[in-house]
């Protein structure tokens, strides 16, 4: 009998949805894995960082690992925009906005080569910078197998409490991306987000701030379907005292 080579030694176990993941892509093979990035096994409906993590242990074992993306992930123009973002020039830095934000509406490979500059940017002097970066940093959270955002999450989450409102405002309508990164991750968002709301009551736009964070939970539910993010945000709508608000609040559930 023909022994089986070691690069094509069998899947390990995973949990149900990735297999099938793994199954309807055509991937029986441990060997297959390396035609792959893993930006791009994680855009397999099913597939997320617990089961990145187990592959990739996988084929380091054997030597092997997943596909390099192009230019070690970041081209060029990616890098040119990531640079404009701190631009004094107002027209390249919101050229440099929309387009990563576009690009990152899918994971990308290229993740880890712009975290560490995008928390820096968190913190800088130009509110814009601050803006952008925790936006961007938020749709990074699907492309993040190695779970950076469990040890950076407070820095972005801090952000909704920025001094320019404006600034605070766009990080709380993006941070609910970061649930999009596995259920891990998205319970630690939930968490910090109910913190923030019930912390936020006397703050001076605290009403608008709690209106966010629900918007945001609705987004995150209707993109997964977690019963448990409803269930969250139904028991925060119930803390509003204010039965105008409360209403307003609860508007978007009714369905």
């Amino acid at each position: 009998m023909k022994r089986e080579s070691q690069s094509e030694s069998d899947l390990p176990k995973l949990a149900a949805p990735a297999q099938r993941a793994l199954a309807r892509a055509g991937i029986t093979k441990l060997e297959q894995l390396t035609r792959l990035t893993e930006a791009e096994l994680l855009q397999l409906h099913g597939m997320g960082k617990n089961a990145i993590n187990i592959l990739r242990g996988a084929l380091s074992a054997l030597g092997l690992s997943f596909r390099k993306g192009k230019d070690g992930g970041m081209n060029k123009t990616i890098r040119k925009h990531l640079d404009n973002i701190r631009s004094e020039d107002g027209q390249l830095q919101n050229q440099a906005y929309y387009f990563l934000m576009e690009q990152t509406e899918k994971p990308v490979d290229w993740a880890y080569e712009a975290w560490d500059e995008l928390v820096k940017g968190l913190t800088h002097k130009d509110n814009h910078v601050r803006a952008i970066s925790a936006q961007l940093l938020a749709n990074l959270g699907k492309s993040d197998p190695k779970g950076r955002m469990f040890k950076d999450f407070d820095k972005l989450l801090a952000v909704t409490k920025d001094e320019k409102f404006v600034t605070a405002r766009h990080c709380l309508q993006s941070i609910w991306k970061v649930g999009l990164g596995g259920k891990n991750v998205q319970q630690l968002m939930v968490r910090g987000l109910e913190k923030r709301y019930r912390e936020c009551v006397n703050e001076k736009n605290g009403t608008l701030i709690r209106y966010d964070i629900i918007v945001g939970l609705r987004n995150l539910y209707e993109a997964t379907t977690s019963s448990e993010i409803k269930e969250k945000a139904l028991e925060l709508i119930e803390l509003e005292k204010d039965l105008k608000y409360k209403k307003k609040y609860a508007r978007g559930w009714k369905k």
